[in-house]
């Protein structure tokens, strides 16, 4: 529990320090009406700790080259319940497309925070991830696969 404290308060200093990120992107569909937050974190890079039971802590540090795409799903009926994506990727590039094990390239970390079972985070080693750079926005299109249940199964966003 501690850990995922540590991570929202990084994530939010983060993002207090650096005010000039961007316009919240578009998510084109909450999924089961739930409230969704997007972030893009510019010149950031991602961190990952992990030990014998998984990811043990998510953390930041400026880096020119990359940015990080944070998303929450939160449960309208469950205050309790959240869901969330980390993802990094080159602040530069034109178009990415990793499936499955490639999804390692670009971090991409799935969430389930709250009182039950299945929490904690892991890598994303099931899915995939369209990313392509068109004039005035960058188009997301990101599948995730898991073994424990999840509400987030795909995401559609234009940055």
């Amino acid at each position: 529990m501690m850990m995922k404290f540590q991570s929202l308060v990084l994530l939010l200093l983060l993002v207090a320090c650096k005010t000039t990120q961007t316009d919240l992107p578009l998510l084109q569909d909450c999924p089961n009406d739930g409230d969704c937050e997007i972030q893009v974190l510019k010149e950031t890079k991602l961190f990952i700790s992990e030990d014998s039971e998984g990811i043990s802590e998510i953390s930041f540090e400026e880096d020119v080259d990359f940015q990080v795409i944070f998303i929450q799903f939160k449960d309208s009926k469950s205050i309790d319940y959240k869901e969330e994506i980390y993802l990094q990727i080159p602040s530069r590039f034109k178009e990415i497309q990793s499936k499955n094990q490639s999804l390692q390239n670009q971090k991409v970390i799935f969430g389930k925070l709250g009182d039950f079972d299945q929490g904690g985070f892991e890598r994303v080693k099931d899915g995939e991830l369209q990313l392509v750079k068109l004039k005035d926005h960058i188009s997301l299109h990101l599948e995730i696969h898991s073994e424990r249940s999840h509400v987030f199964e795909s995401v559609d966003l234009k940055i």
